[in-house]
């Protein structure tokens, strides 16, 4: 604590005790838990760094040791050179001018914190500086990672950059040291942070410091790179299931390595052609490319009339299911660049917004403990969509409407500062769209601020925008600009998804965007249900089909027939592969056959018999898909590659097709390699196998062992979903991993039906490219049915319940008919024994 700190003035030209050759010199900075000073040792000769911290500041056991030393020492086991080490830890007690704290001596690093170097000095940041840098941090991690250390507070302040000194000849112009390894977590008001989050804040810190407009055409590709695929994805994940480089240090070296030459081999290509069908498998990978982003833009994507639609939209589904390309694509913007905003063909004005920066501006968001703050996030976000709505509506203005456009800007503009409630600069231009956009971009970095000192009292927040402002701008549009009239404005607000975006700023959030009105409307991408907030702070419940519509992406391709997905599926596929320069085949299907004569009931017979079935054909590739485009457009990649490559199918005509023993082989590695990465998932991966190999496990017995109920032939029970008898409340540790299970979409939620015994109960649907894995069918008639308890323990210990209910013979299959036909029979006698009502 601040209140803490000793007088710095008393330890200036004193000796430290116990080392009388180093004497403090001078004060150099203070912060909440110390004071640091440079000191000068006579016998090293060289200057070293002395941080003093108060003994009250530090972390003891309950048996009083010394917790707070092993903190500050457990950089020691590093062997890079870019941590600062401390040397030699002191202790400095004086009770008359009571002092009692303890010093901590280091190498003395000259120069400037990375804070600092940003603010005053960012002419000398460059792409090539910010690559140095980065690959410093990425090398350090990955020791840090193998030794299993955290730093705890890696932020700005603990960087420091070390100009080259005048004696080295040979160094680089700029070294990257590391100091406070452990300070954080040996403080009494210790804050411990993620290092790849911070990581990727100082990231994006130092790209704003770059003039973009300034940058060669190769560091242009390279910032976009750092922005899209580092900053935004890498540092922040945490599913290796979406992103097989999530903080894994090694790889993300490479990758940032191996930029250079991606811009060289990308270069070579015209801009709108792949150099694979199988290239960009995520819309981020695609950047700045709208003629791209068109070309592989399917509108025949199952969902998409939903999302249009005129409502309050909640769009979720399987990571990589192309909500962002479907967001994107409605986007105004997008839509100017690709020559389609053509007024006649547009019922809507599309914004899109994608939560980085919000998450950049707000992280870790929690609630703020005085009332006056609670609009700082409502402020950033209105700020930002409505600069980006003025932005967009004056180029499609300007180029439709032109002269109209000129006529009613200063009226509209004059409007839109009434209802900001914020003074126009005193300039002749403040009547434009482009001084309110210029304003607003203020407001942005003025909510950022503020929200640094939300909780400072001595601080004044200052007035800002309330939940009604952004809707109240899009009426002063729609009602001084005919052409904006009678189209709805939609605000695509993508990657809205918790721990992201906290469940306490979505709250706050929610105020705005569950509004109802005729003039815009809401869309939000999630990724799963369980990473949306369905509430606001002020209480008030959000009501799915009342104040917004849930979109569940899995379950649209789950239930849709499969003409509209296969055509979904060939239409992407078709794109990509007129895309890609050289194009050996035209269609799906001249790559992988076809596959319709499949019978599931046959299939499952085979299975019983012992036979290991063989996958291939479009249609397979269908009925492996939950929405996740990605996963199939990757899988398809994989086939191609283990069949040699294009290269190796080019001249071989009809011969081109991929055998059904190489689809095969992909399909299950896949679902292999799918779960080694869930496996990998931080506090909850080898759970999260563990249930899913139970349910596995038991739904193959059932296979094996059991009739399908009430079917003509008695074909084998083929359940690849989970239906409960009845509602269930979980305690919760379970709660946390169902949660889990769906976030990552291992299994799909489907509430649309009841349970045998007539109750509204949740189905899970085994996500589909993991059913060839346990050699179940894609058959969607029967299901596992458990009481609450069972499932419950089914979450809990998943091996007892596959030990519990697996069945190993044909005995244990009589022995269950029997003990649940006894419980039917129960059920049904004290159902006739209640009393009429």
């Amino acid at each position: 604590m601040r209140a803490n700190l000793p007088n710095k003035q008393y330890f200036v030209g004193k000796a430290v005790p116990n080392r009388p050759d180093v004497t403090i010199l001078s004060w150099k900075a203070s912060g909440n838990n110390a004071h640091l000073f440079q000191g000068h040792s006579s016998t090293l000769k060289r200057d070293v760094a002395c941080k003093i911290i108060p003994k009250s500041n530090l972390v003891y056991g309950k048996d009083g040791g010394d917790l707070w030393q092993g903190e500050v020492q457990k950089a020691d086991v590093l062997t890079s050179t870019t941590p600062v080490k401390f040397i030699d830890i002191q202790n400095w007690k004086d009770d008359e001018a009571g002092i009692d704290c303890i010093v901590l001596i280091s190498e003395y690093v000259s120069g400037k914190n990375l804070k600092n170097f940003i603010a005053e000095t960012s002419e000398a940041i460059t792409i090539a500086f910010i690559l140095d840098w980065l690959a410093t941090m990425l090398n350090l991690l990955n020791e840090m990672k193998f030794r299993d250390v955290d730093h705890g507070d890696l932020h700005g302040g603990n960087i420091l950059v070390q100009e080259r000194p005048p004696y080295d000849l040979i160094g680089p112009r700029h070294v990257f040291r590391v100091t406070d390894f452990g300070v954080a977590e040996a403080t009494s008001d210790r804050r411990f942070k993620d290092d790849y989050e911070q990581l990727a804040d100082m990231l994006q810190q130092l790209l704003k410091a770059i003039n973009y407009s300034e940058l060669s055409q190769k560091d242009k590709y390279i910032f976009r790179m750092l922005r899209d695929r580092f900053v935004a994805r890498h540092l922040v994940e945490i599913d290796l299931t979406r992103d097989q480089l999530a903080r894994q240090p090694d790889g993300l070296l490479r990758a940032l390595r191996e930029l250079d030459s991606e811009f060289e081999r990308t270069a070579a290509q015209e801009t709108t052609q792949l150099v694979s069908p199988f290239d960009f498998l995520s819309c981020e990978q695609i950047g700045e490319a709208p003629a791209l982003l068109r070309a592989l833009f399917s509108d025949r994507f199952l969902g998409l009339q939903e999302i249009e639609s005129q409502n309050n939209v909640v769009v979720t589904g399987p990571r990589g299911c192309g909500k962002t390309t479907v967001f994107r694509s409605q986007s105004l913007d997008q839509k100017m660049h690709v020559g389609d905003a053509v007024p006649e063909r547009l019922r809507y004005l599309g914004v899109y917004y994608r939560c980085d920066d919000l998450y950049f501006a707000f992280p870790r968001y929690i609630l703020p403990e005085r009332e006056q703050a609670l609009d700082i996030p409502l402020h950033f976000v209105t700020a930002t969509l409505l600069a980006k709505l003025l932005d967009s509506l004056e180029a499609w203005s300007r180029k439709y409407f032109g002269e109209e456009f000129a006529r009613i800007e200063a009226r509209t503009t004059e409007a839109l500062w009434g209802v900001l409630g914020i003074a126009p600069p005193p300039s002749p231009g403040y009547a434009t769209f482009r001084a309110v956009i210029a304003s607003l971009n203020k407001e942005r970095l003025k909510a950022a601020e503020r929200h640094r000192f939300a909780n400072d009292l001595k601080r004044t927040i200052g007035r800002c925008f309330g939940p009604e402002v952004l809707i109240k701008a899009c009426e002063v549009l729609s009602v001084n600009l005919t052409f904006v009239r009678g189209r709805p404005i939609y605000f695509f607000i993508d990657d809205y998804s918790s721990p992201k975006v906290t469940k306490d700023l979505q709250a706050n959030l929610n105020r705005v965007f569950m509004q109802r009105a005729s003039v815009c409307f809401f869309k939000l991408s999630t990724e799963s249900p369980v990473s949306f907030a369905k509430h606001d702070v002020d209480g008030k419940i959000y009501v799915e089909s009342r104040e917004f519509v849930l979109n569940n992406l899995g379950l649209v391709y789950l239930h849709a027939e499969e003409e509209p997905k296969l055509s979904f599926i060939e239409d992407v596929f078709r794109r990509r592969l007129a895309e890609s320069k050289p194009s050996y085949v035209a269609e799906l299907g001249d790559l992988v056959g076809s596959s319709s004569d499949q019978n599931y009931n046959e299939l499952a017979r085979g299975i019983r018999e012992g036979k290991k079935p063989s996958l291939g054909g479009k249609e397979a590739l269908c009925s492996l898909c939950s929405g996740d485009i990605h996963y199939v457009i990757g899988l398809v990649g994989d086939m191609v590659r283990l069949n040699g490559g294009f290269r190796a199918a080019e001249g071989r005509g009809s011969e081109a097709q991929i055998p059904i023993e190489i689809q095969n082989r992909a399909i299950r590695e896949a679902a292999g390699g799918f779960l080694k990465n869930l496996r990998g998932i931080p506090k909850c991966g080898e759970q999260l196998v563990s249930i899913v190999e139970a349910f596995g496990n038991v739904s193959n017995s059932h296979l094996k062992y059991l009739d399908s109920k009430n079917e003509e032939g008695a074909p084998p029970k083929q359940a690849s979903r989970i239906e409960p008898y009845e509602p269930f409340k979980l305690s919760i540790k379970a709660q946390e991993y169902y949660d889990e299970l769906l976030r990552y979409s291992v299994f799909i939620e489907d509430f649309r039906g009841k349970s045998r015994r007539g109750n509204v109960v949740p189905r899970l649907y085994l996500r589909r490219f993991l059913i060839p894995h346990f050699h179940l069918t894609f058959s969607m008639r029967d299901s596992i049915e458990l009481e609450p308890a069972d499932f419950e323990a089914f979450l809990l210990d998943p091996k007892a319940f596959e030990q519990k209910l697996r069945l190993r013979s044909a005995e244990d299959a009589e022995r269950l008919e029997k003990r649940q036909n006894e419980f039917k029979n129960q059920l049904t006698l004290q159902l006739n024994d209640e009393p009429e009502q």
